[in-house]
């Protein structure tokens, strides 16, 4: 008695196991995908379809057990369906070589679908000099001797050397100015003389007569 009711207790928890198992089974093949099947398979059989009444009421089980898609998780899905196959549309595109530039012709392109841009010019590039320029030693420069020396006050700048040159300019001008002072006074001077002269031999009535020549010739 022990013995059997033993194996019925095991074969009780065997049969447990399978309905289990089948619960878990059924529950991992319904996903969001297999609505449209639910629905087609629900209207099959309220329409009298070749499946039976007992394969029906196996489905209900399975049913009863396993927790479904609620309808308004099937309507959701229906409308998410019809909006992408409105809005998406699946196309074949060819992806670009980018190394491959002789499509374009080396033009650069702000956009995709822009027309031919501008071309960009080969930049020539310097080739530098061909020949190694032949430079010729100067000659060795003395420092002591005079040459030297004078180049060297010639490009100098010194106060004391300005002023002193400044000096002899001005003694220099100021001895012309005083030439030409000297040289205008004696000018005068003679002719003062050569006029007194006149006076004494041709008397004071013949100067008004000979003024005018004698201012041209003065003039």
């Amino acid at each position: 008695m022990g013995i059997a009711g033993g194996t019925d207790s095991s074969s009780g928890e065997e049969d447990g196991d399978a309905e289990w198992k089948a619960a878990i089974d059924s529950v991992a093949a319904v996903d969001v995908s297999s609505s449209y099947g639910l629905s087609k398979f629900h209207a099959t059989s309220n329409n009298g379809g070749s499946l039976g009444v007992g394969h029906s009421n196996h489905e209900d089980e399975k049913k009863t057990k396993a927790p479904g898609i609620k309808l308004y998780q099937i309507k959701a899905q229906k409308l998410l369906d019809g909006l992408l196959d409105k809005n998406i549309e699946m196309v074949t595109t060819h992806i670009p070589d980018n190394d491959n530039h002789q499509s374009d012709g080396g033009l650069v392109k702000l956009f995709r679908k822009a027309p031919p841009g501008m071309r960009l010019d080969p930049v020539d590039q310097d080739p530098g000099p061909q020949k190694k320029p032949k430079i010729i030693p100067g000659e060795d420069i003395d420092e002591k001797s005079k040459k030297f020396r004078r180049n060297i006050q010639s490009v100098a700048v010194n106060g004391s050397d300005i002023v002193a040159a400044a000096r002899l300019a001005c003694q220099s001008s100021l001895a012309r100015w005083e030439a030409r002072d000297t040289a205008a006074k004696a000018a005068a001077k003679r002719e003062e003389e050569r006029v007194a002269e006149l006076k004494r031999i041709r008397g004071e009535k013949w100067l008004p007569s000979v003024a005018r020549e004698m201012k041209s010739d003065t003039g």
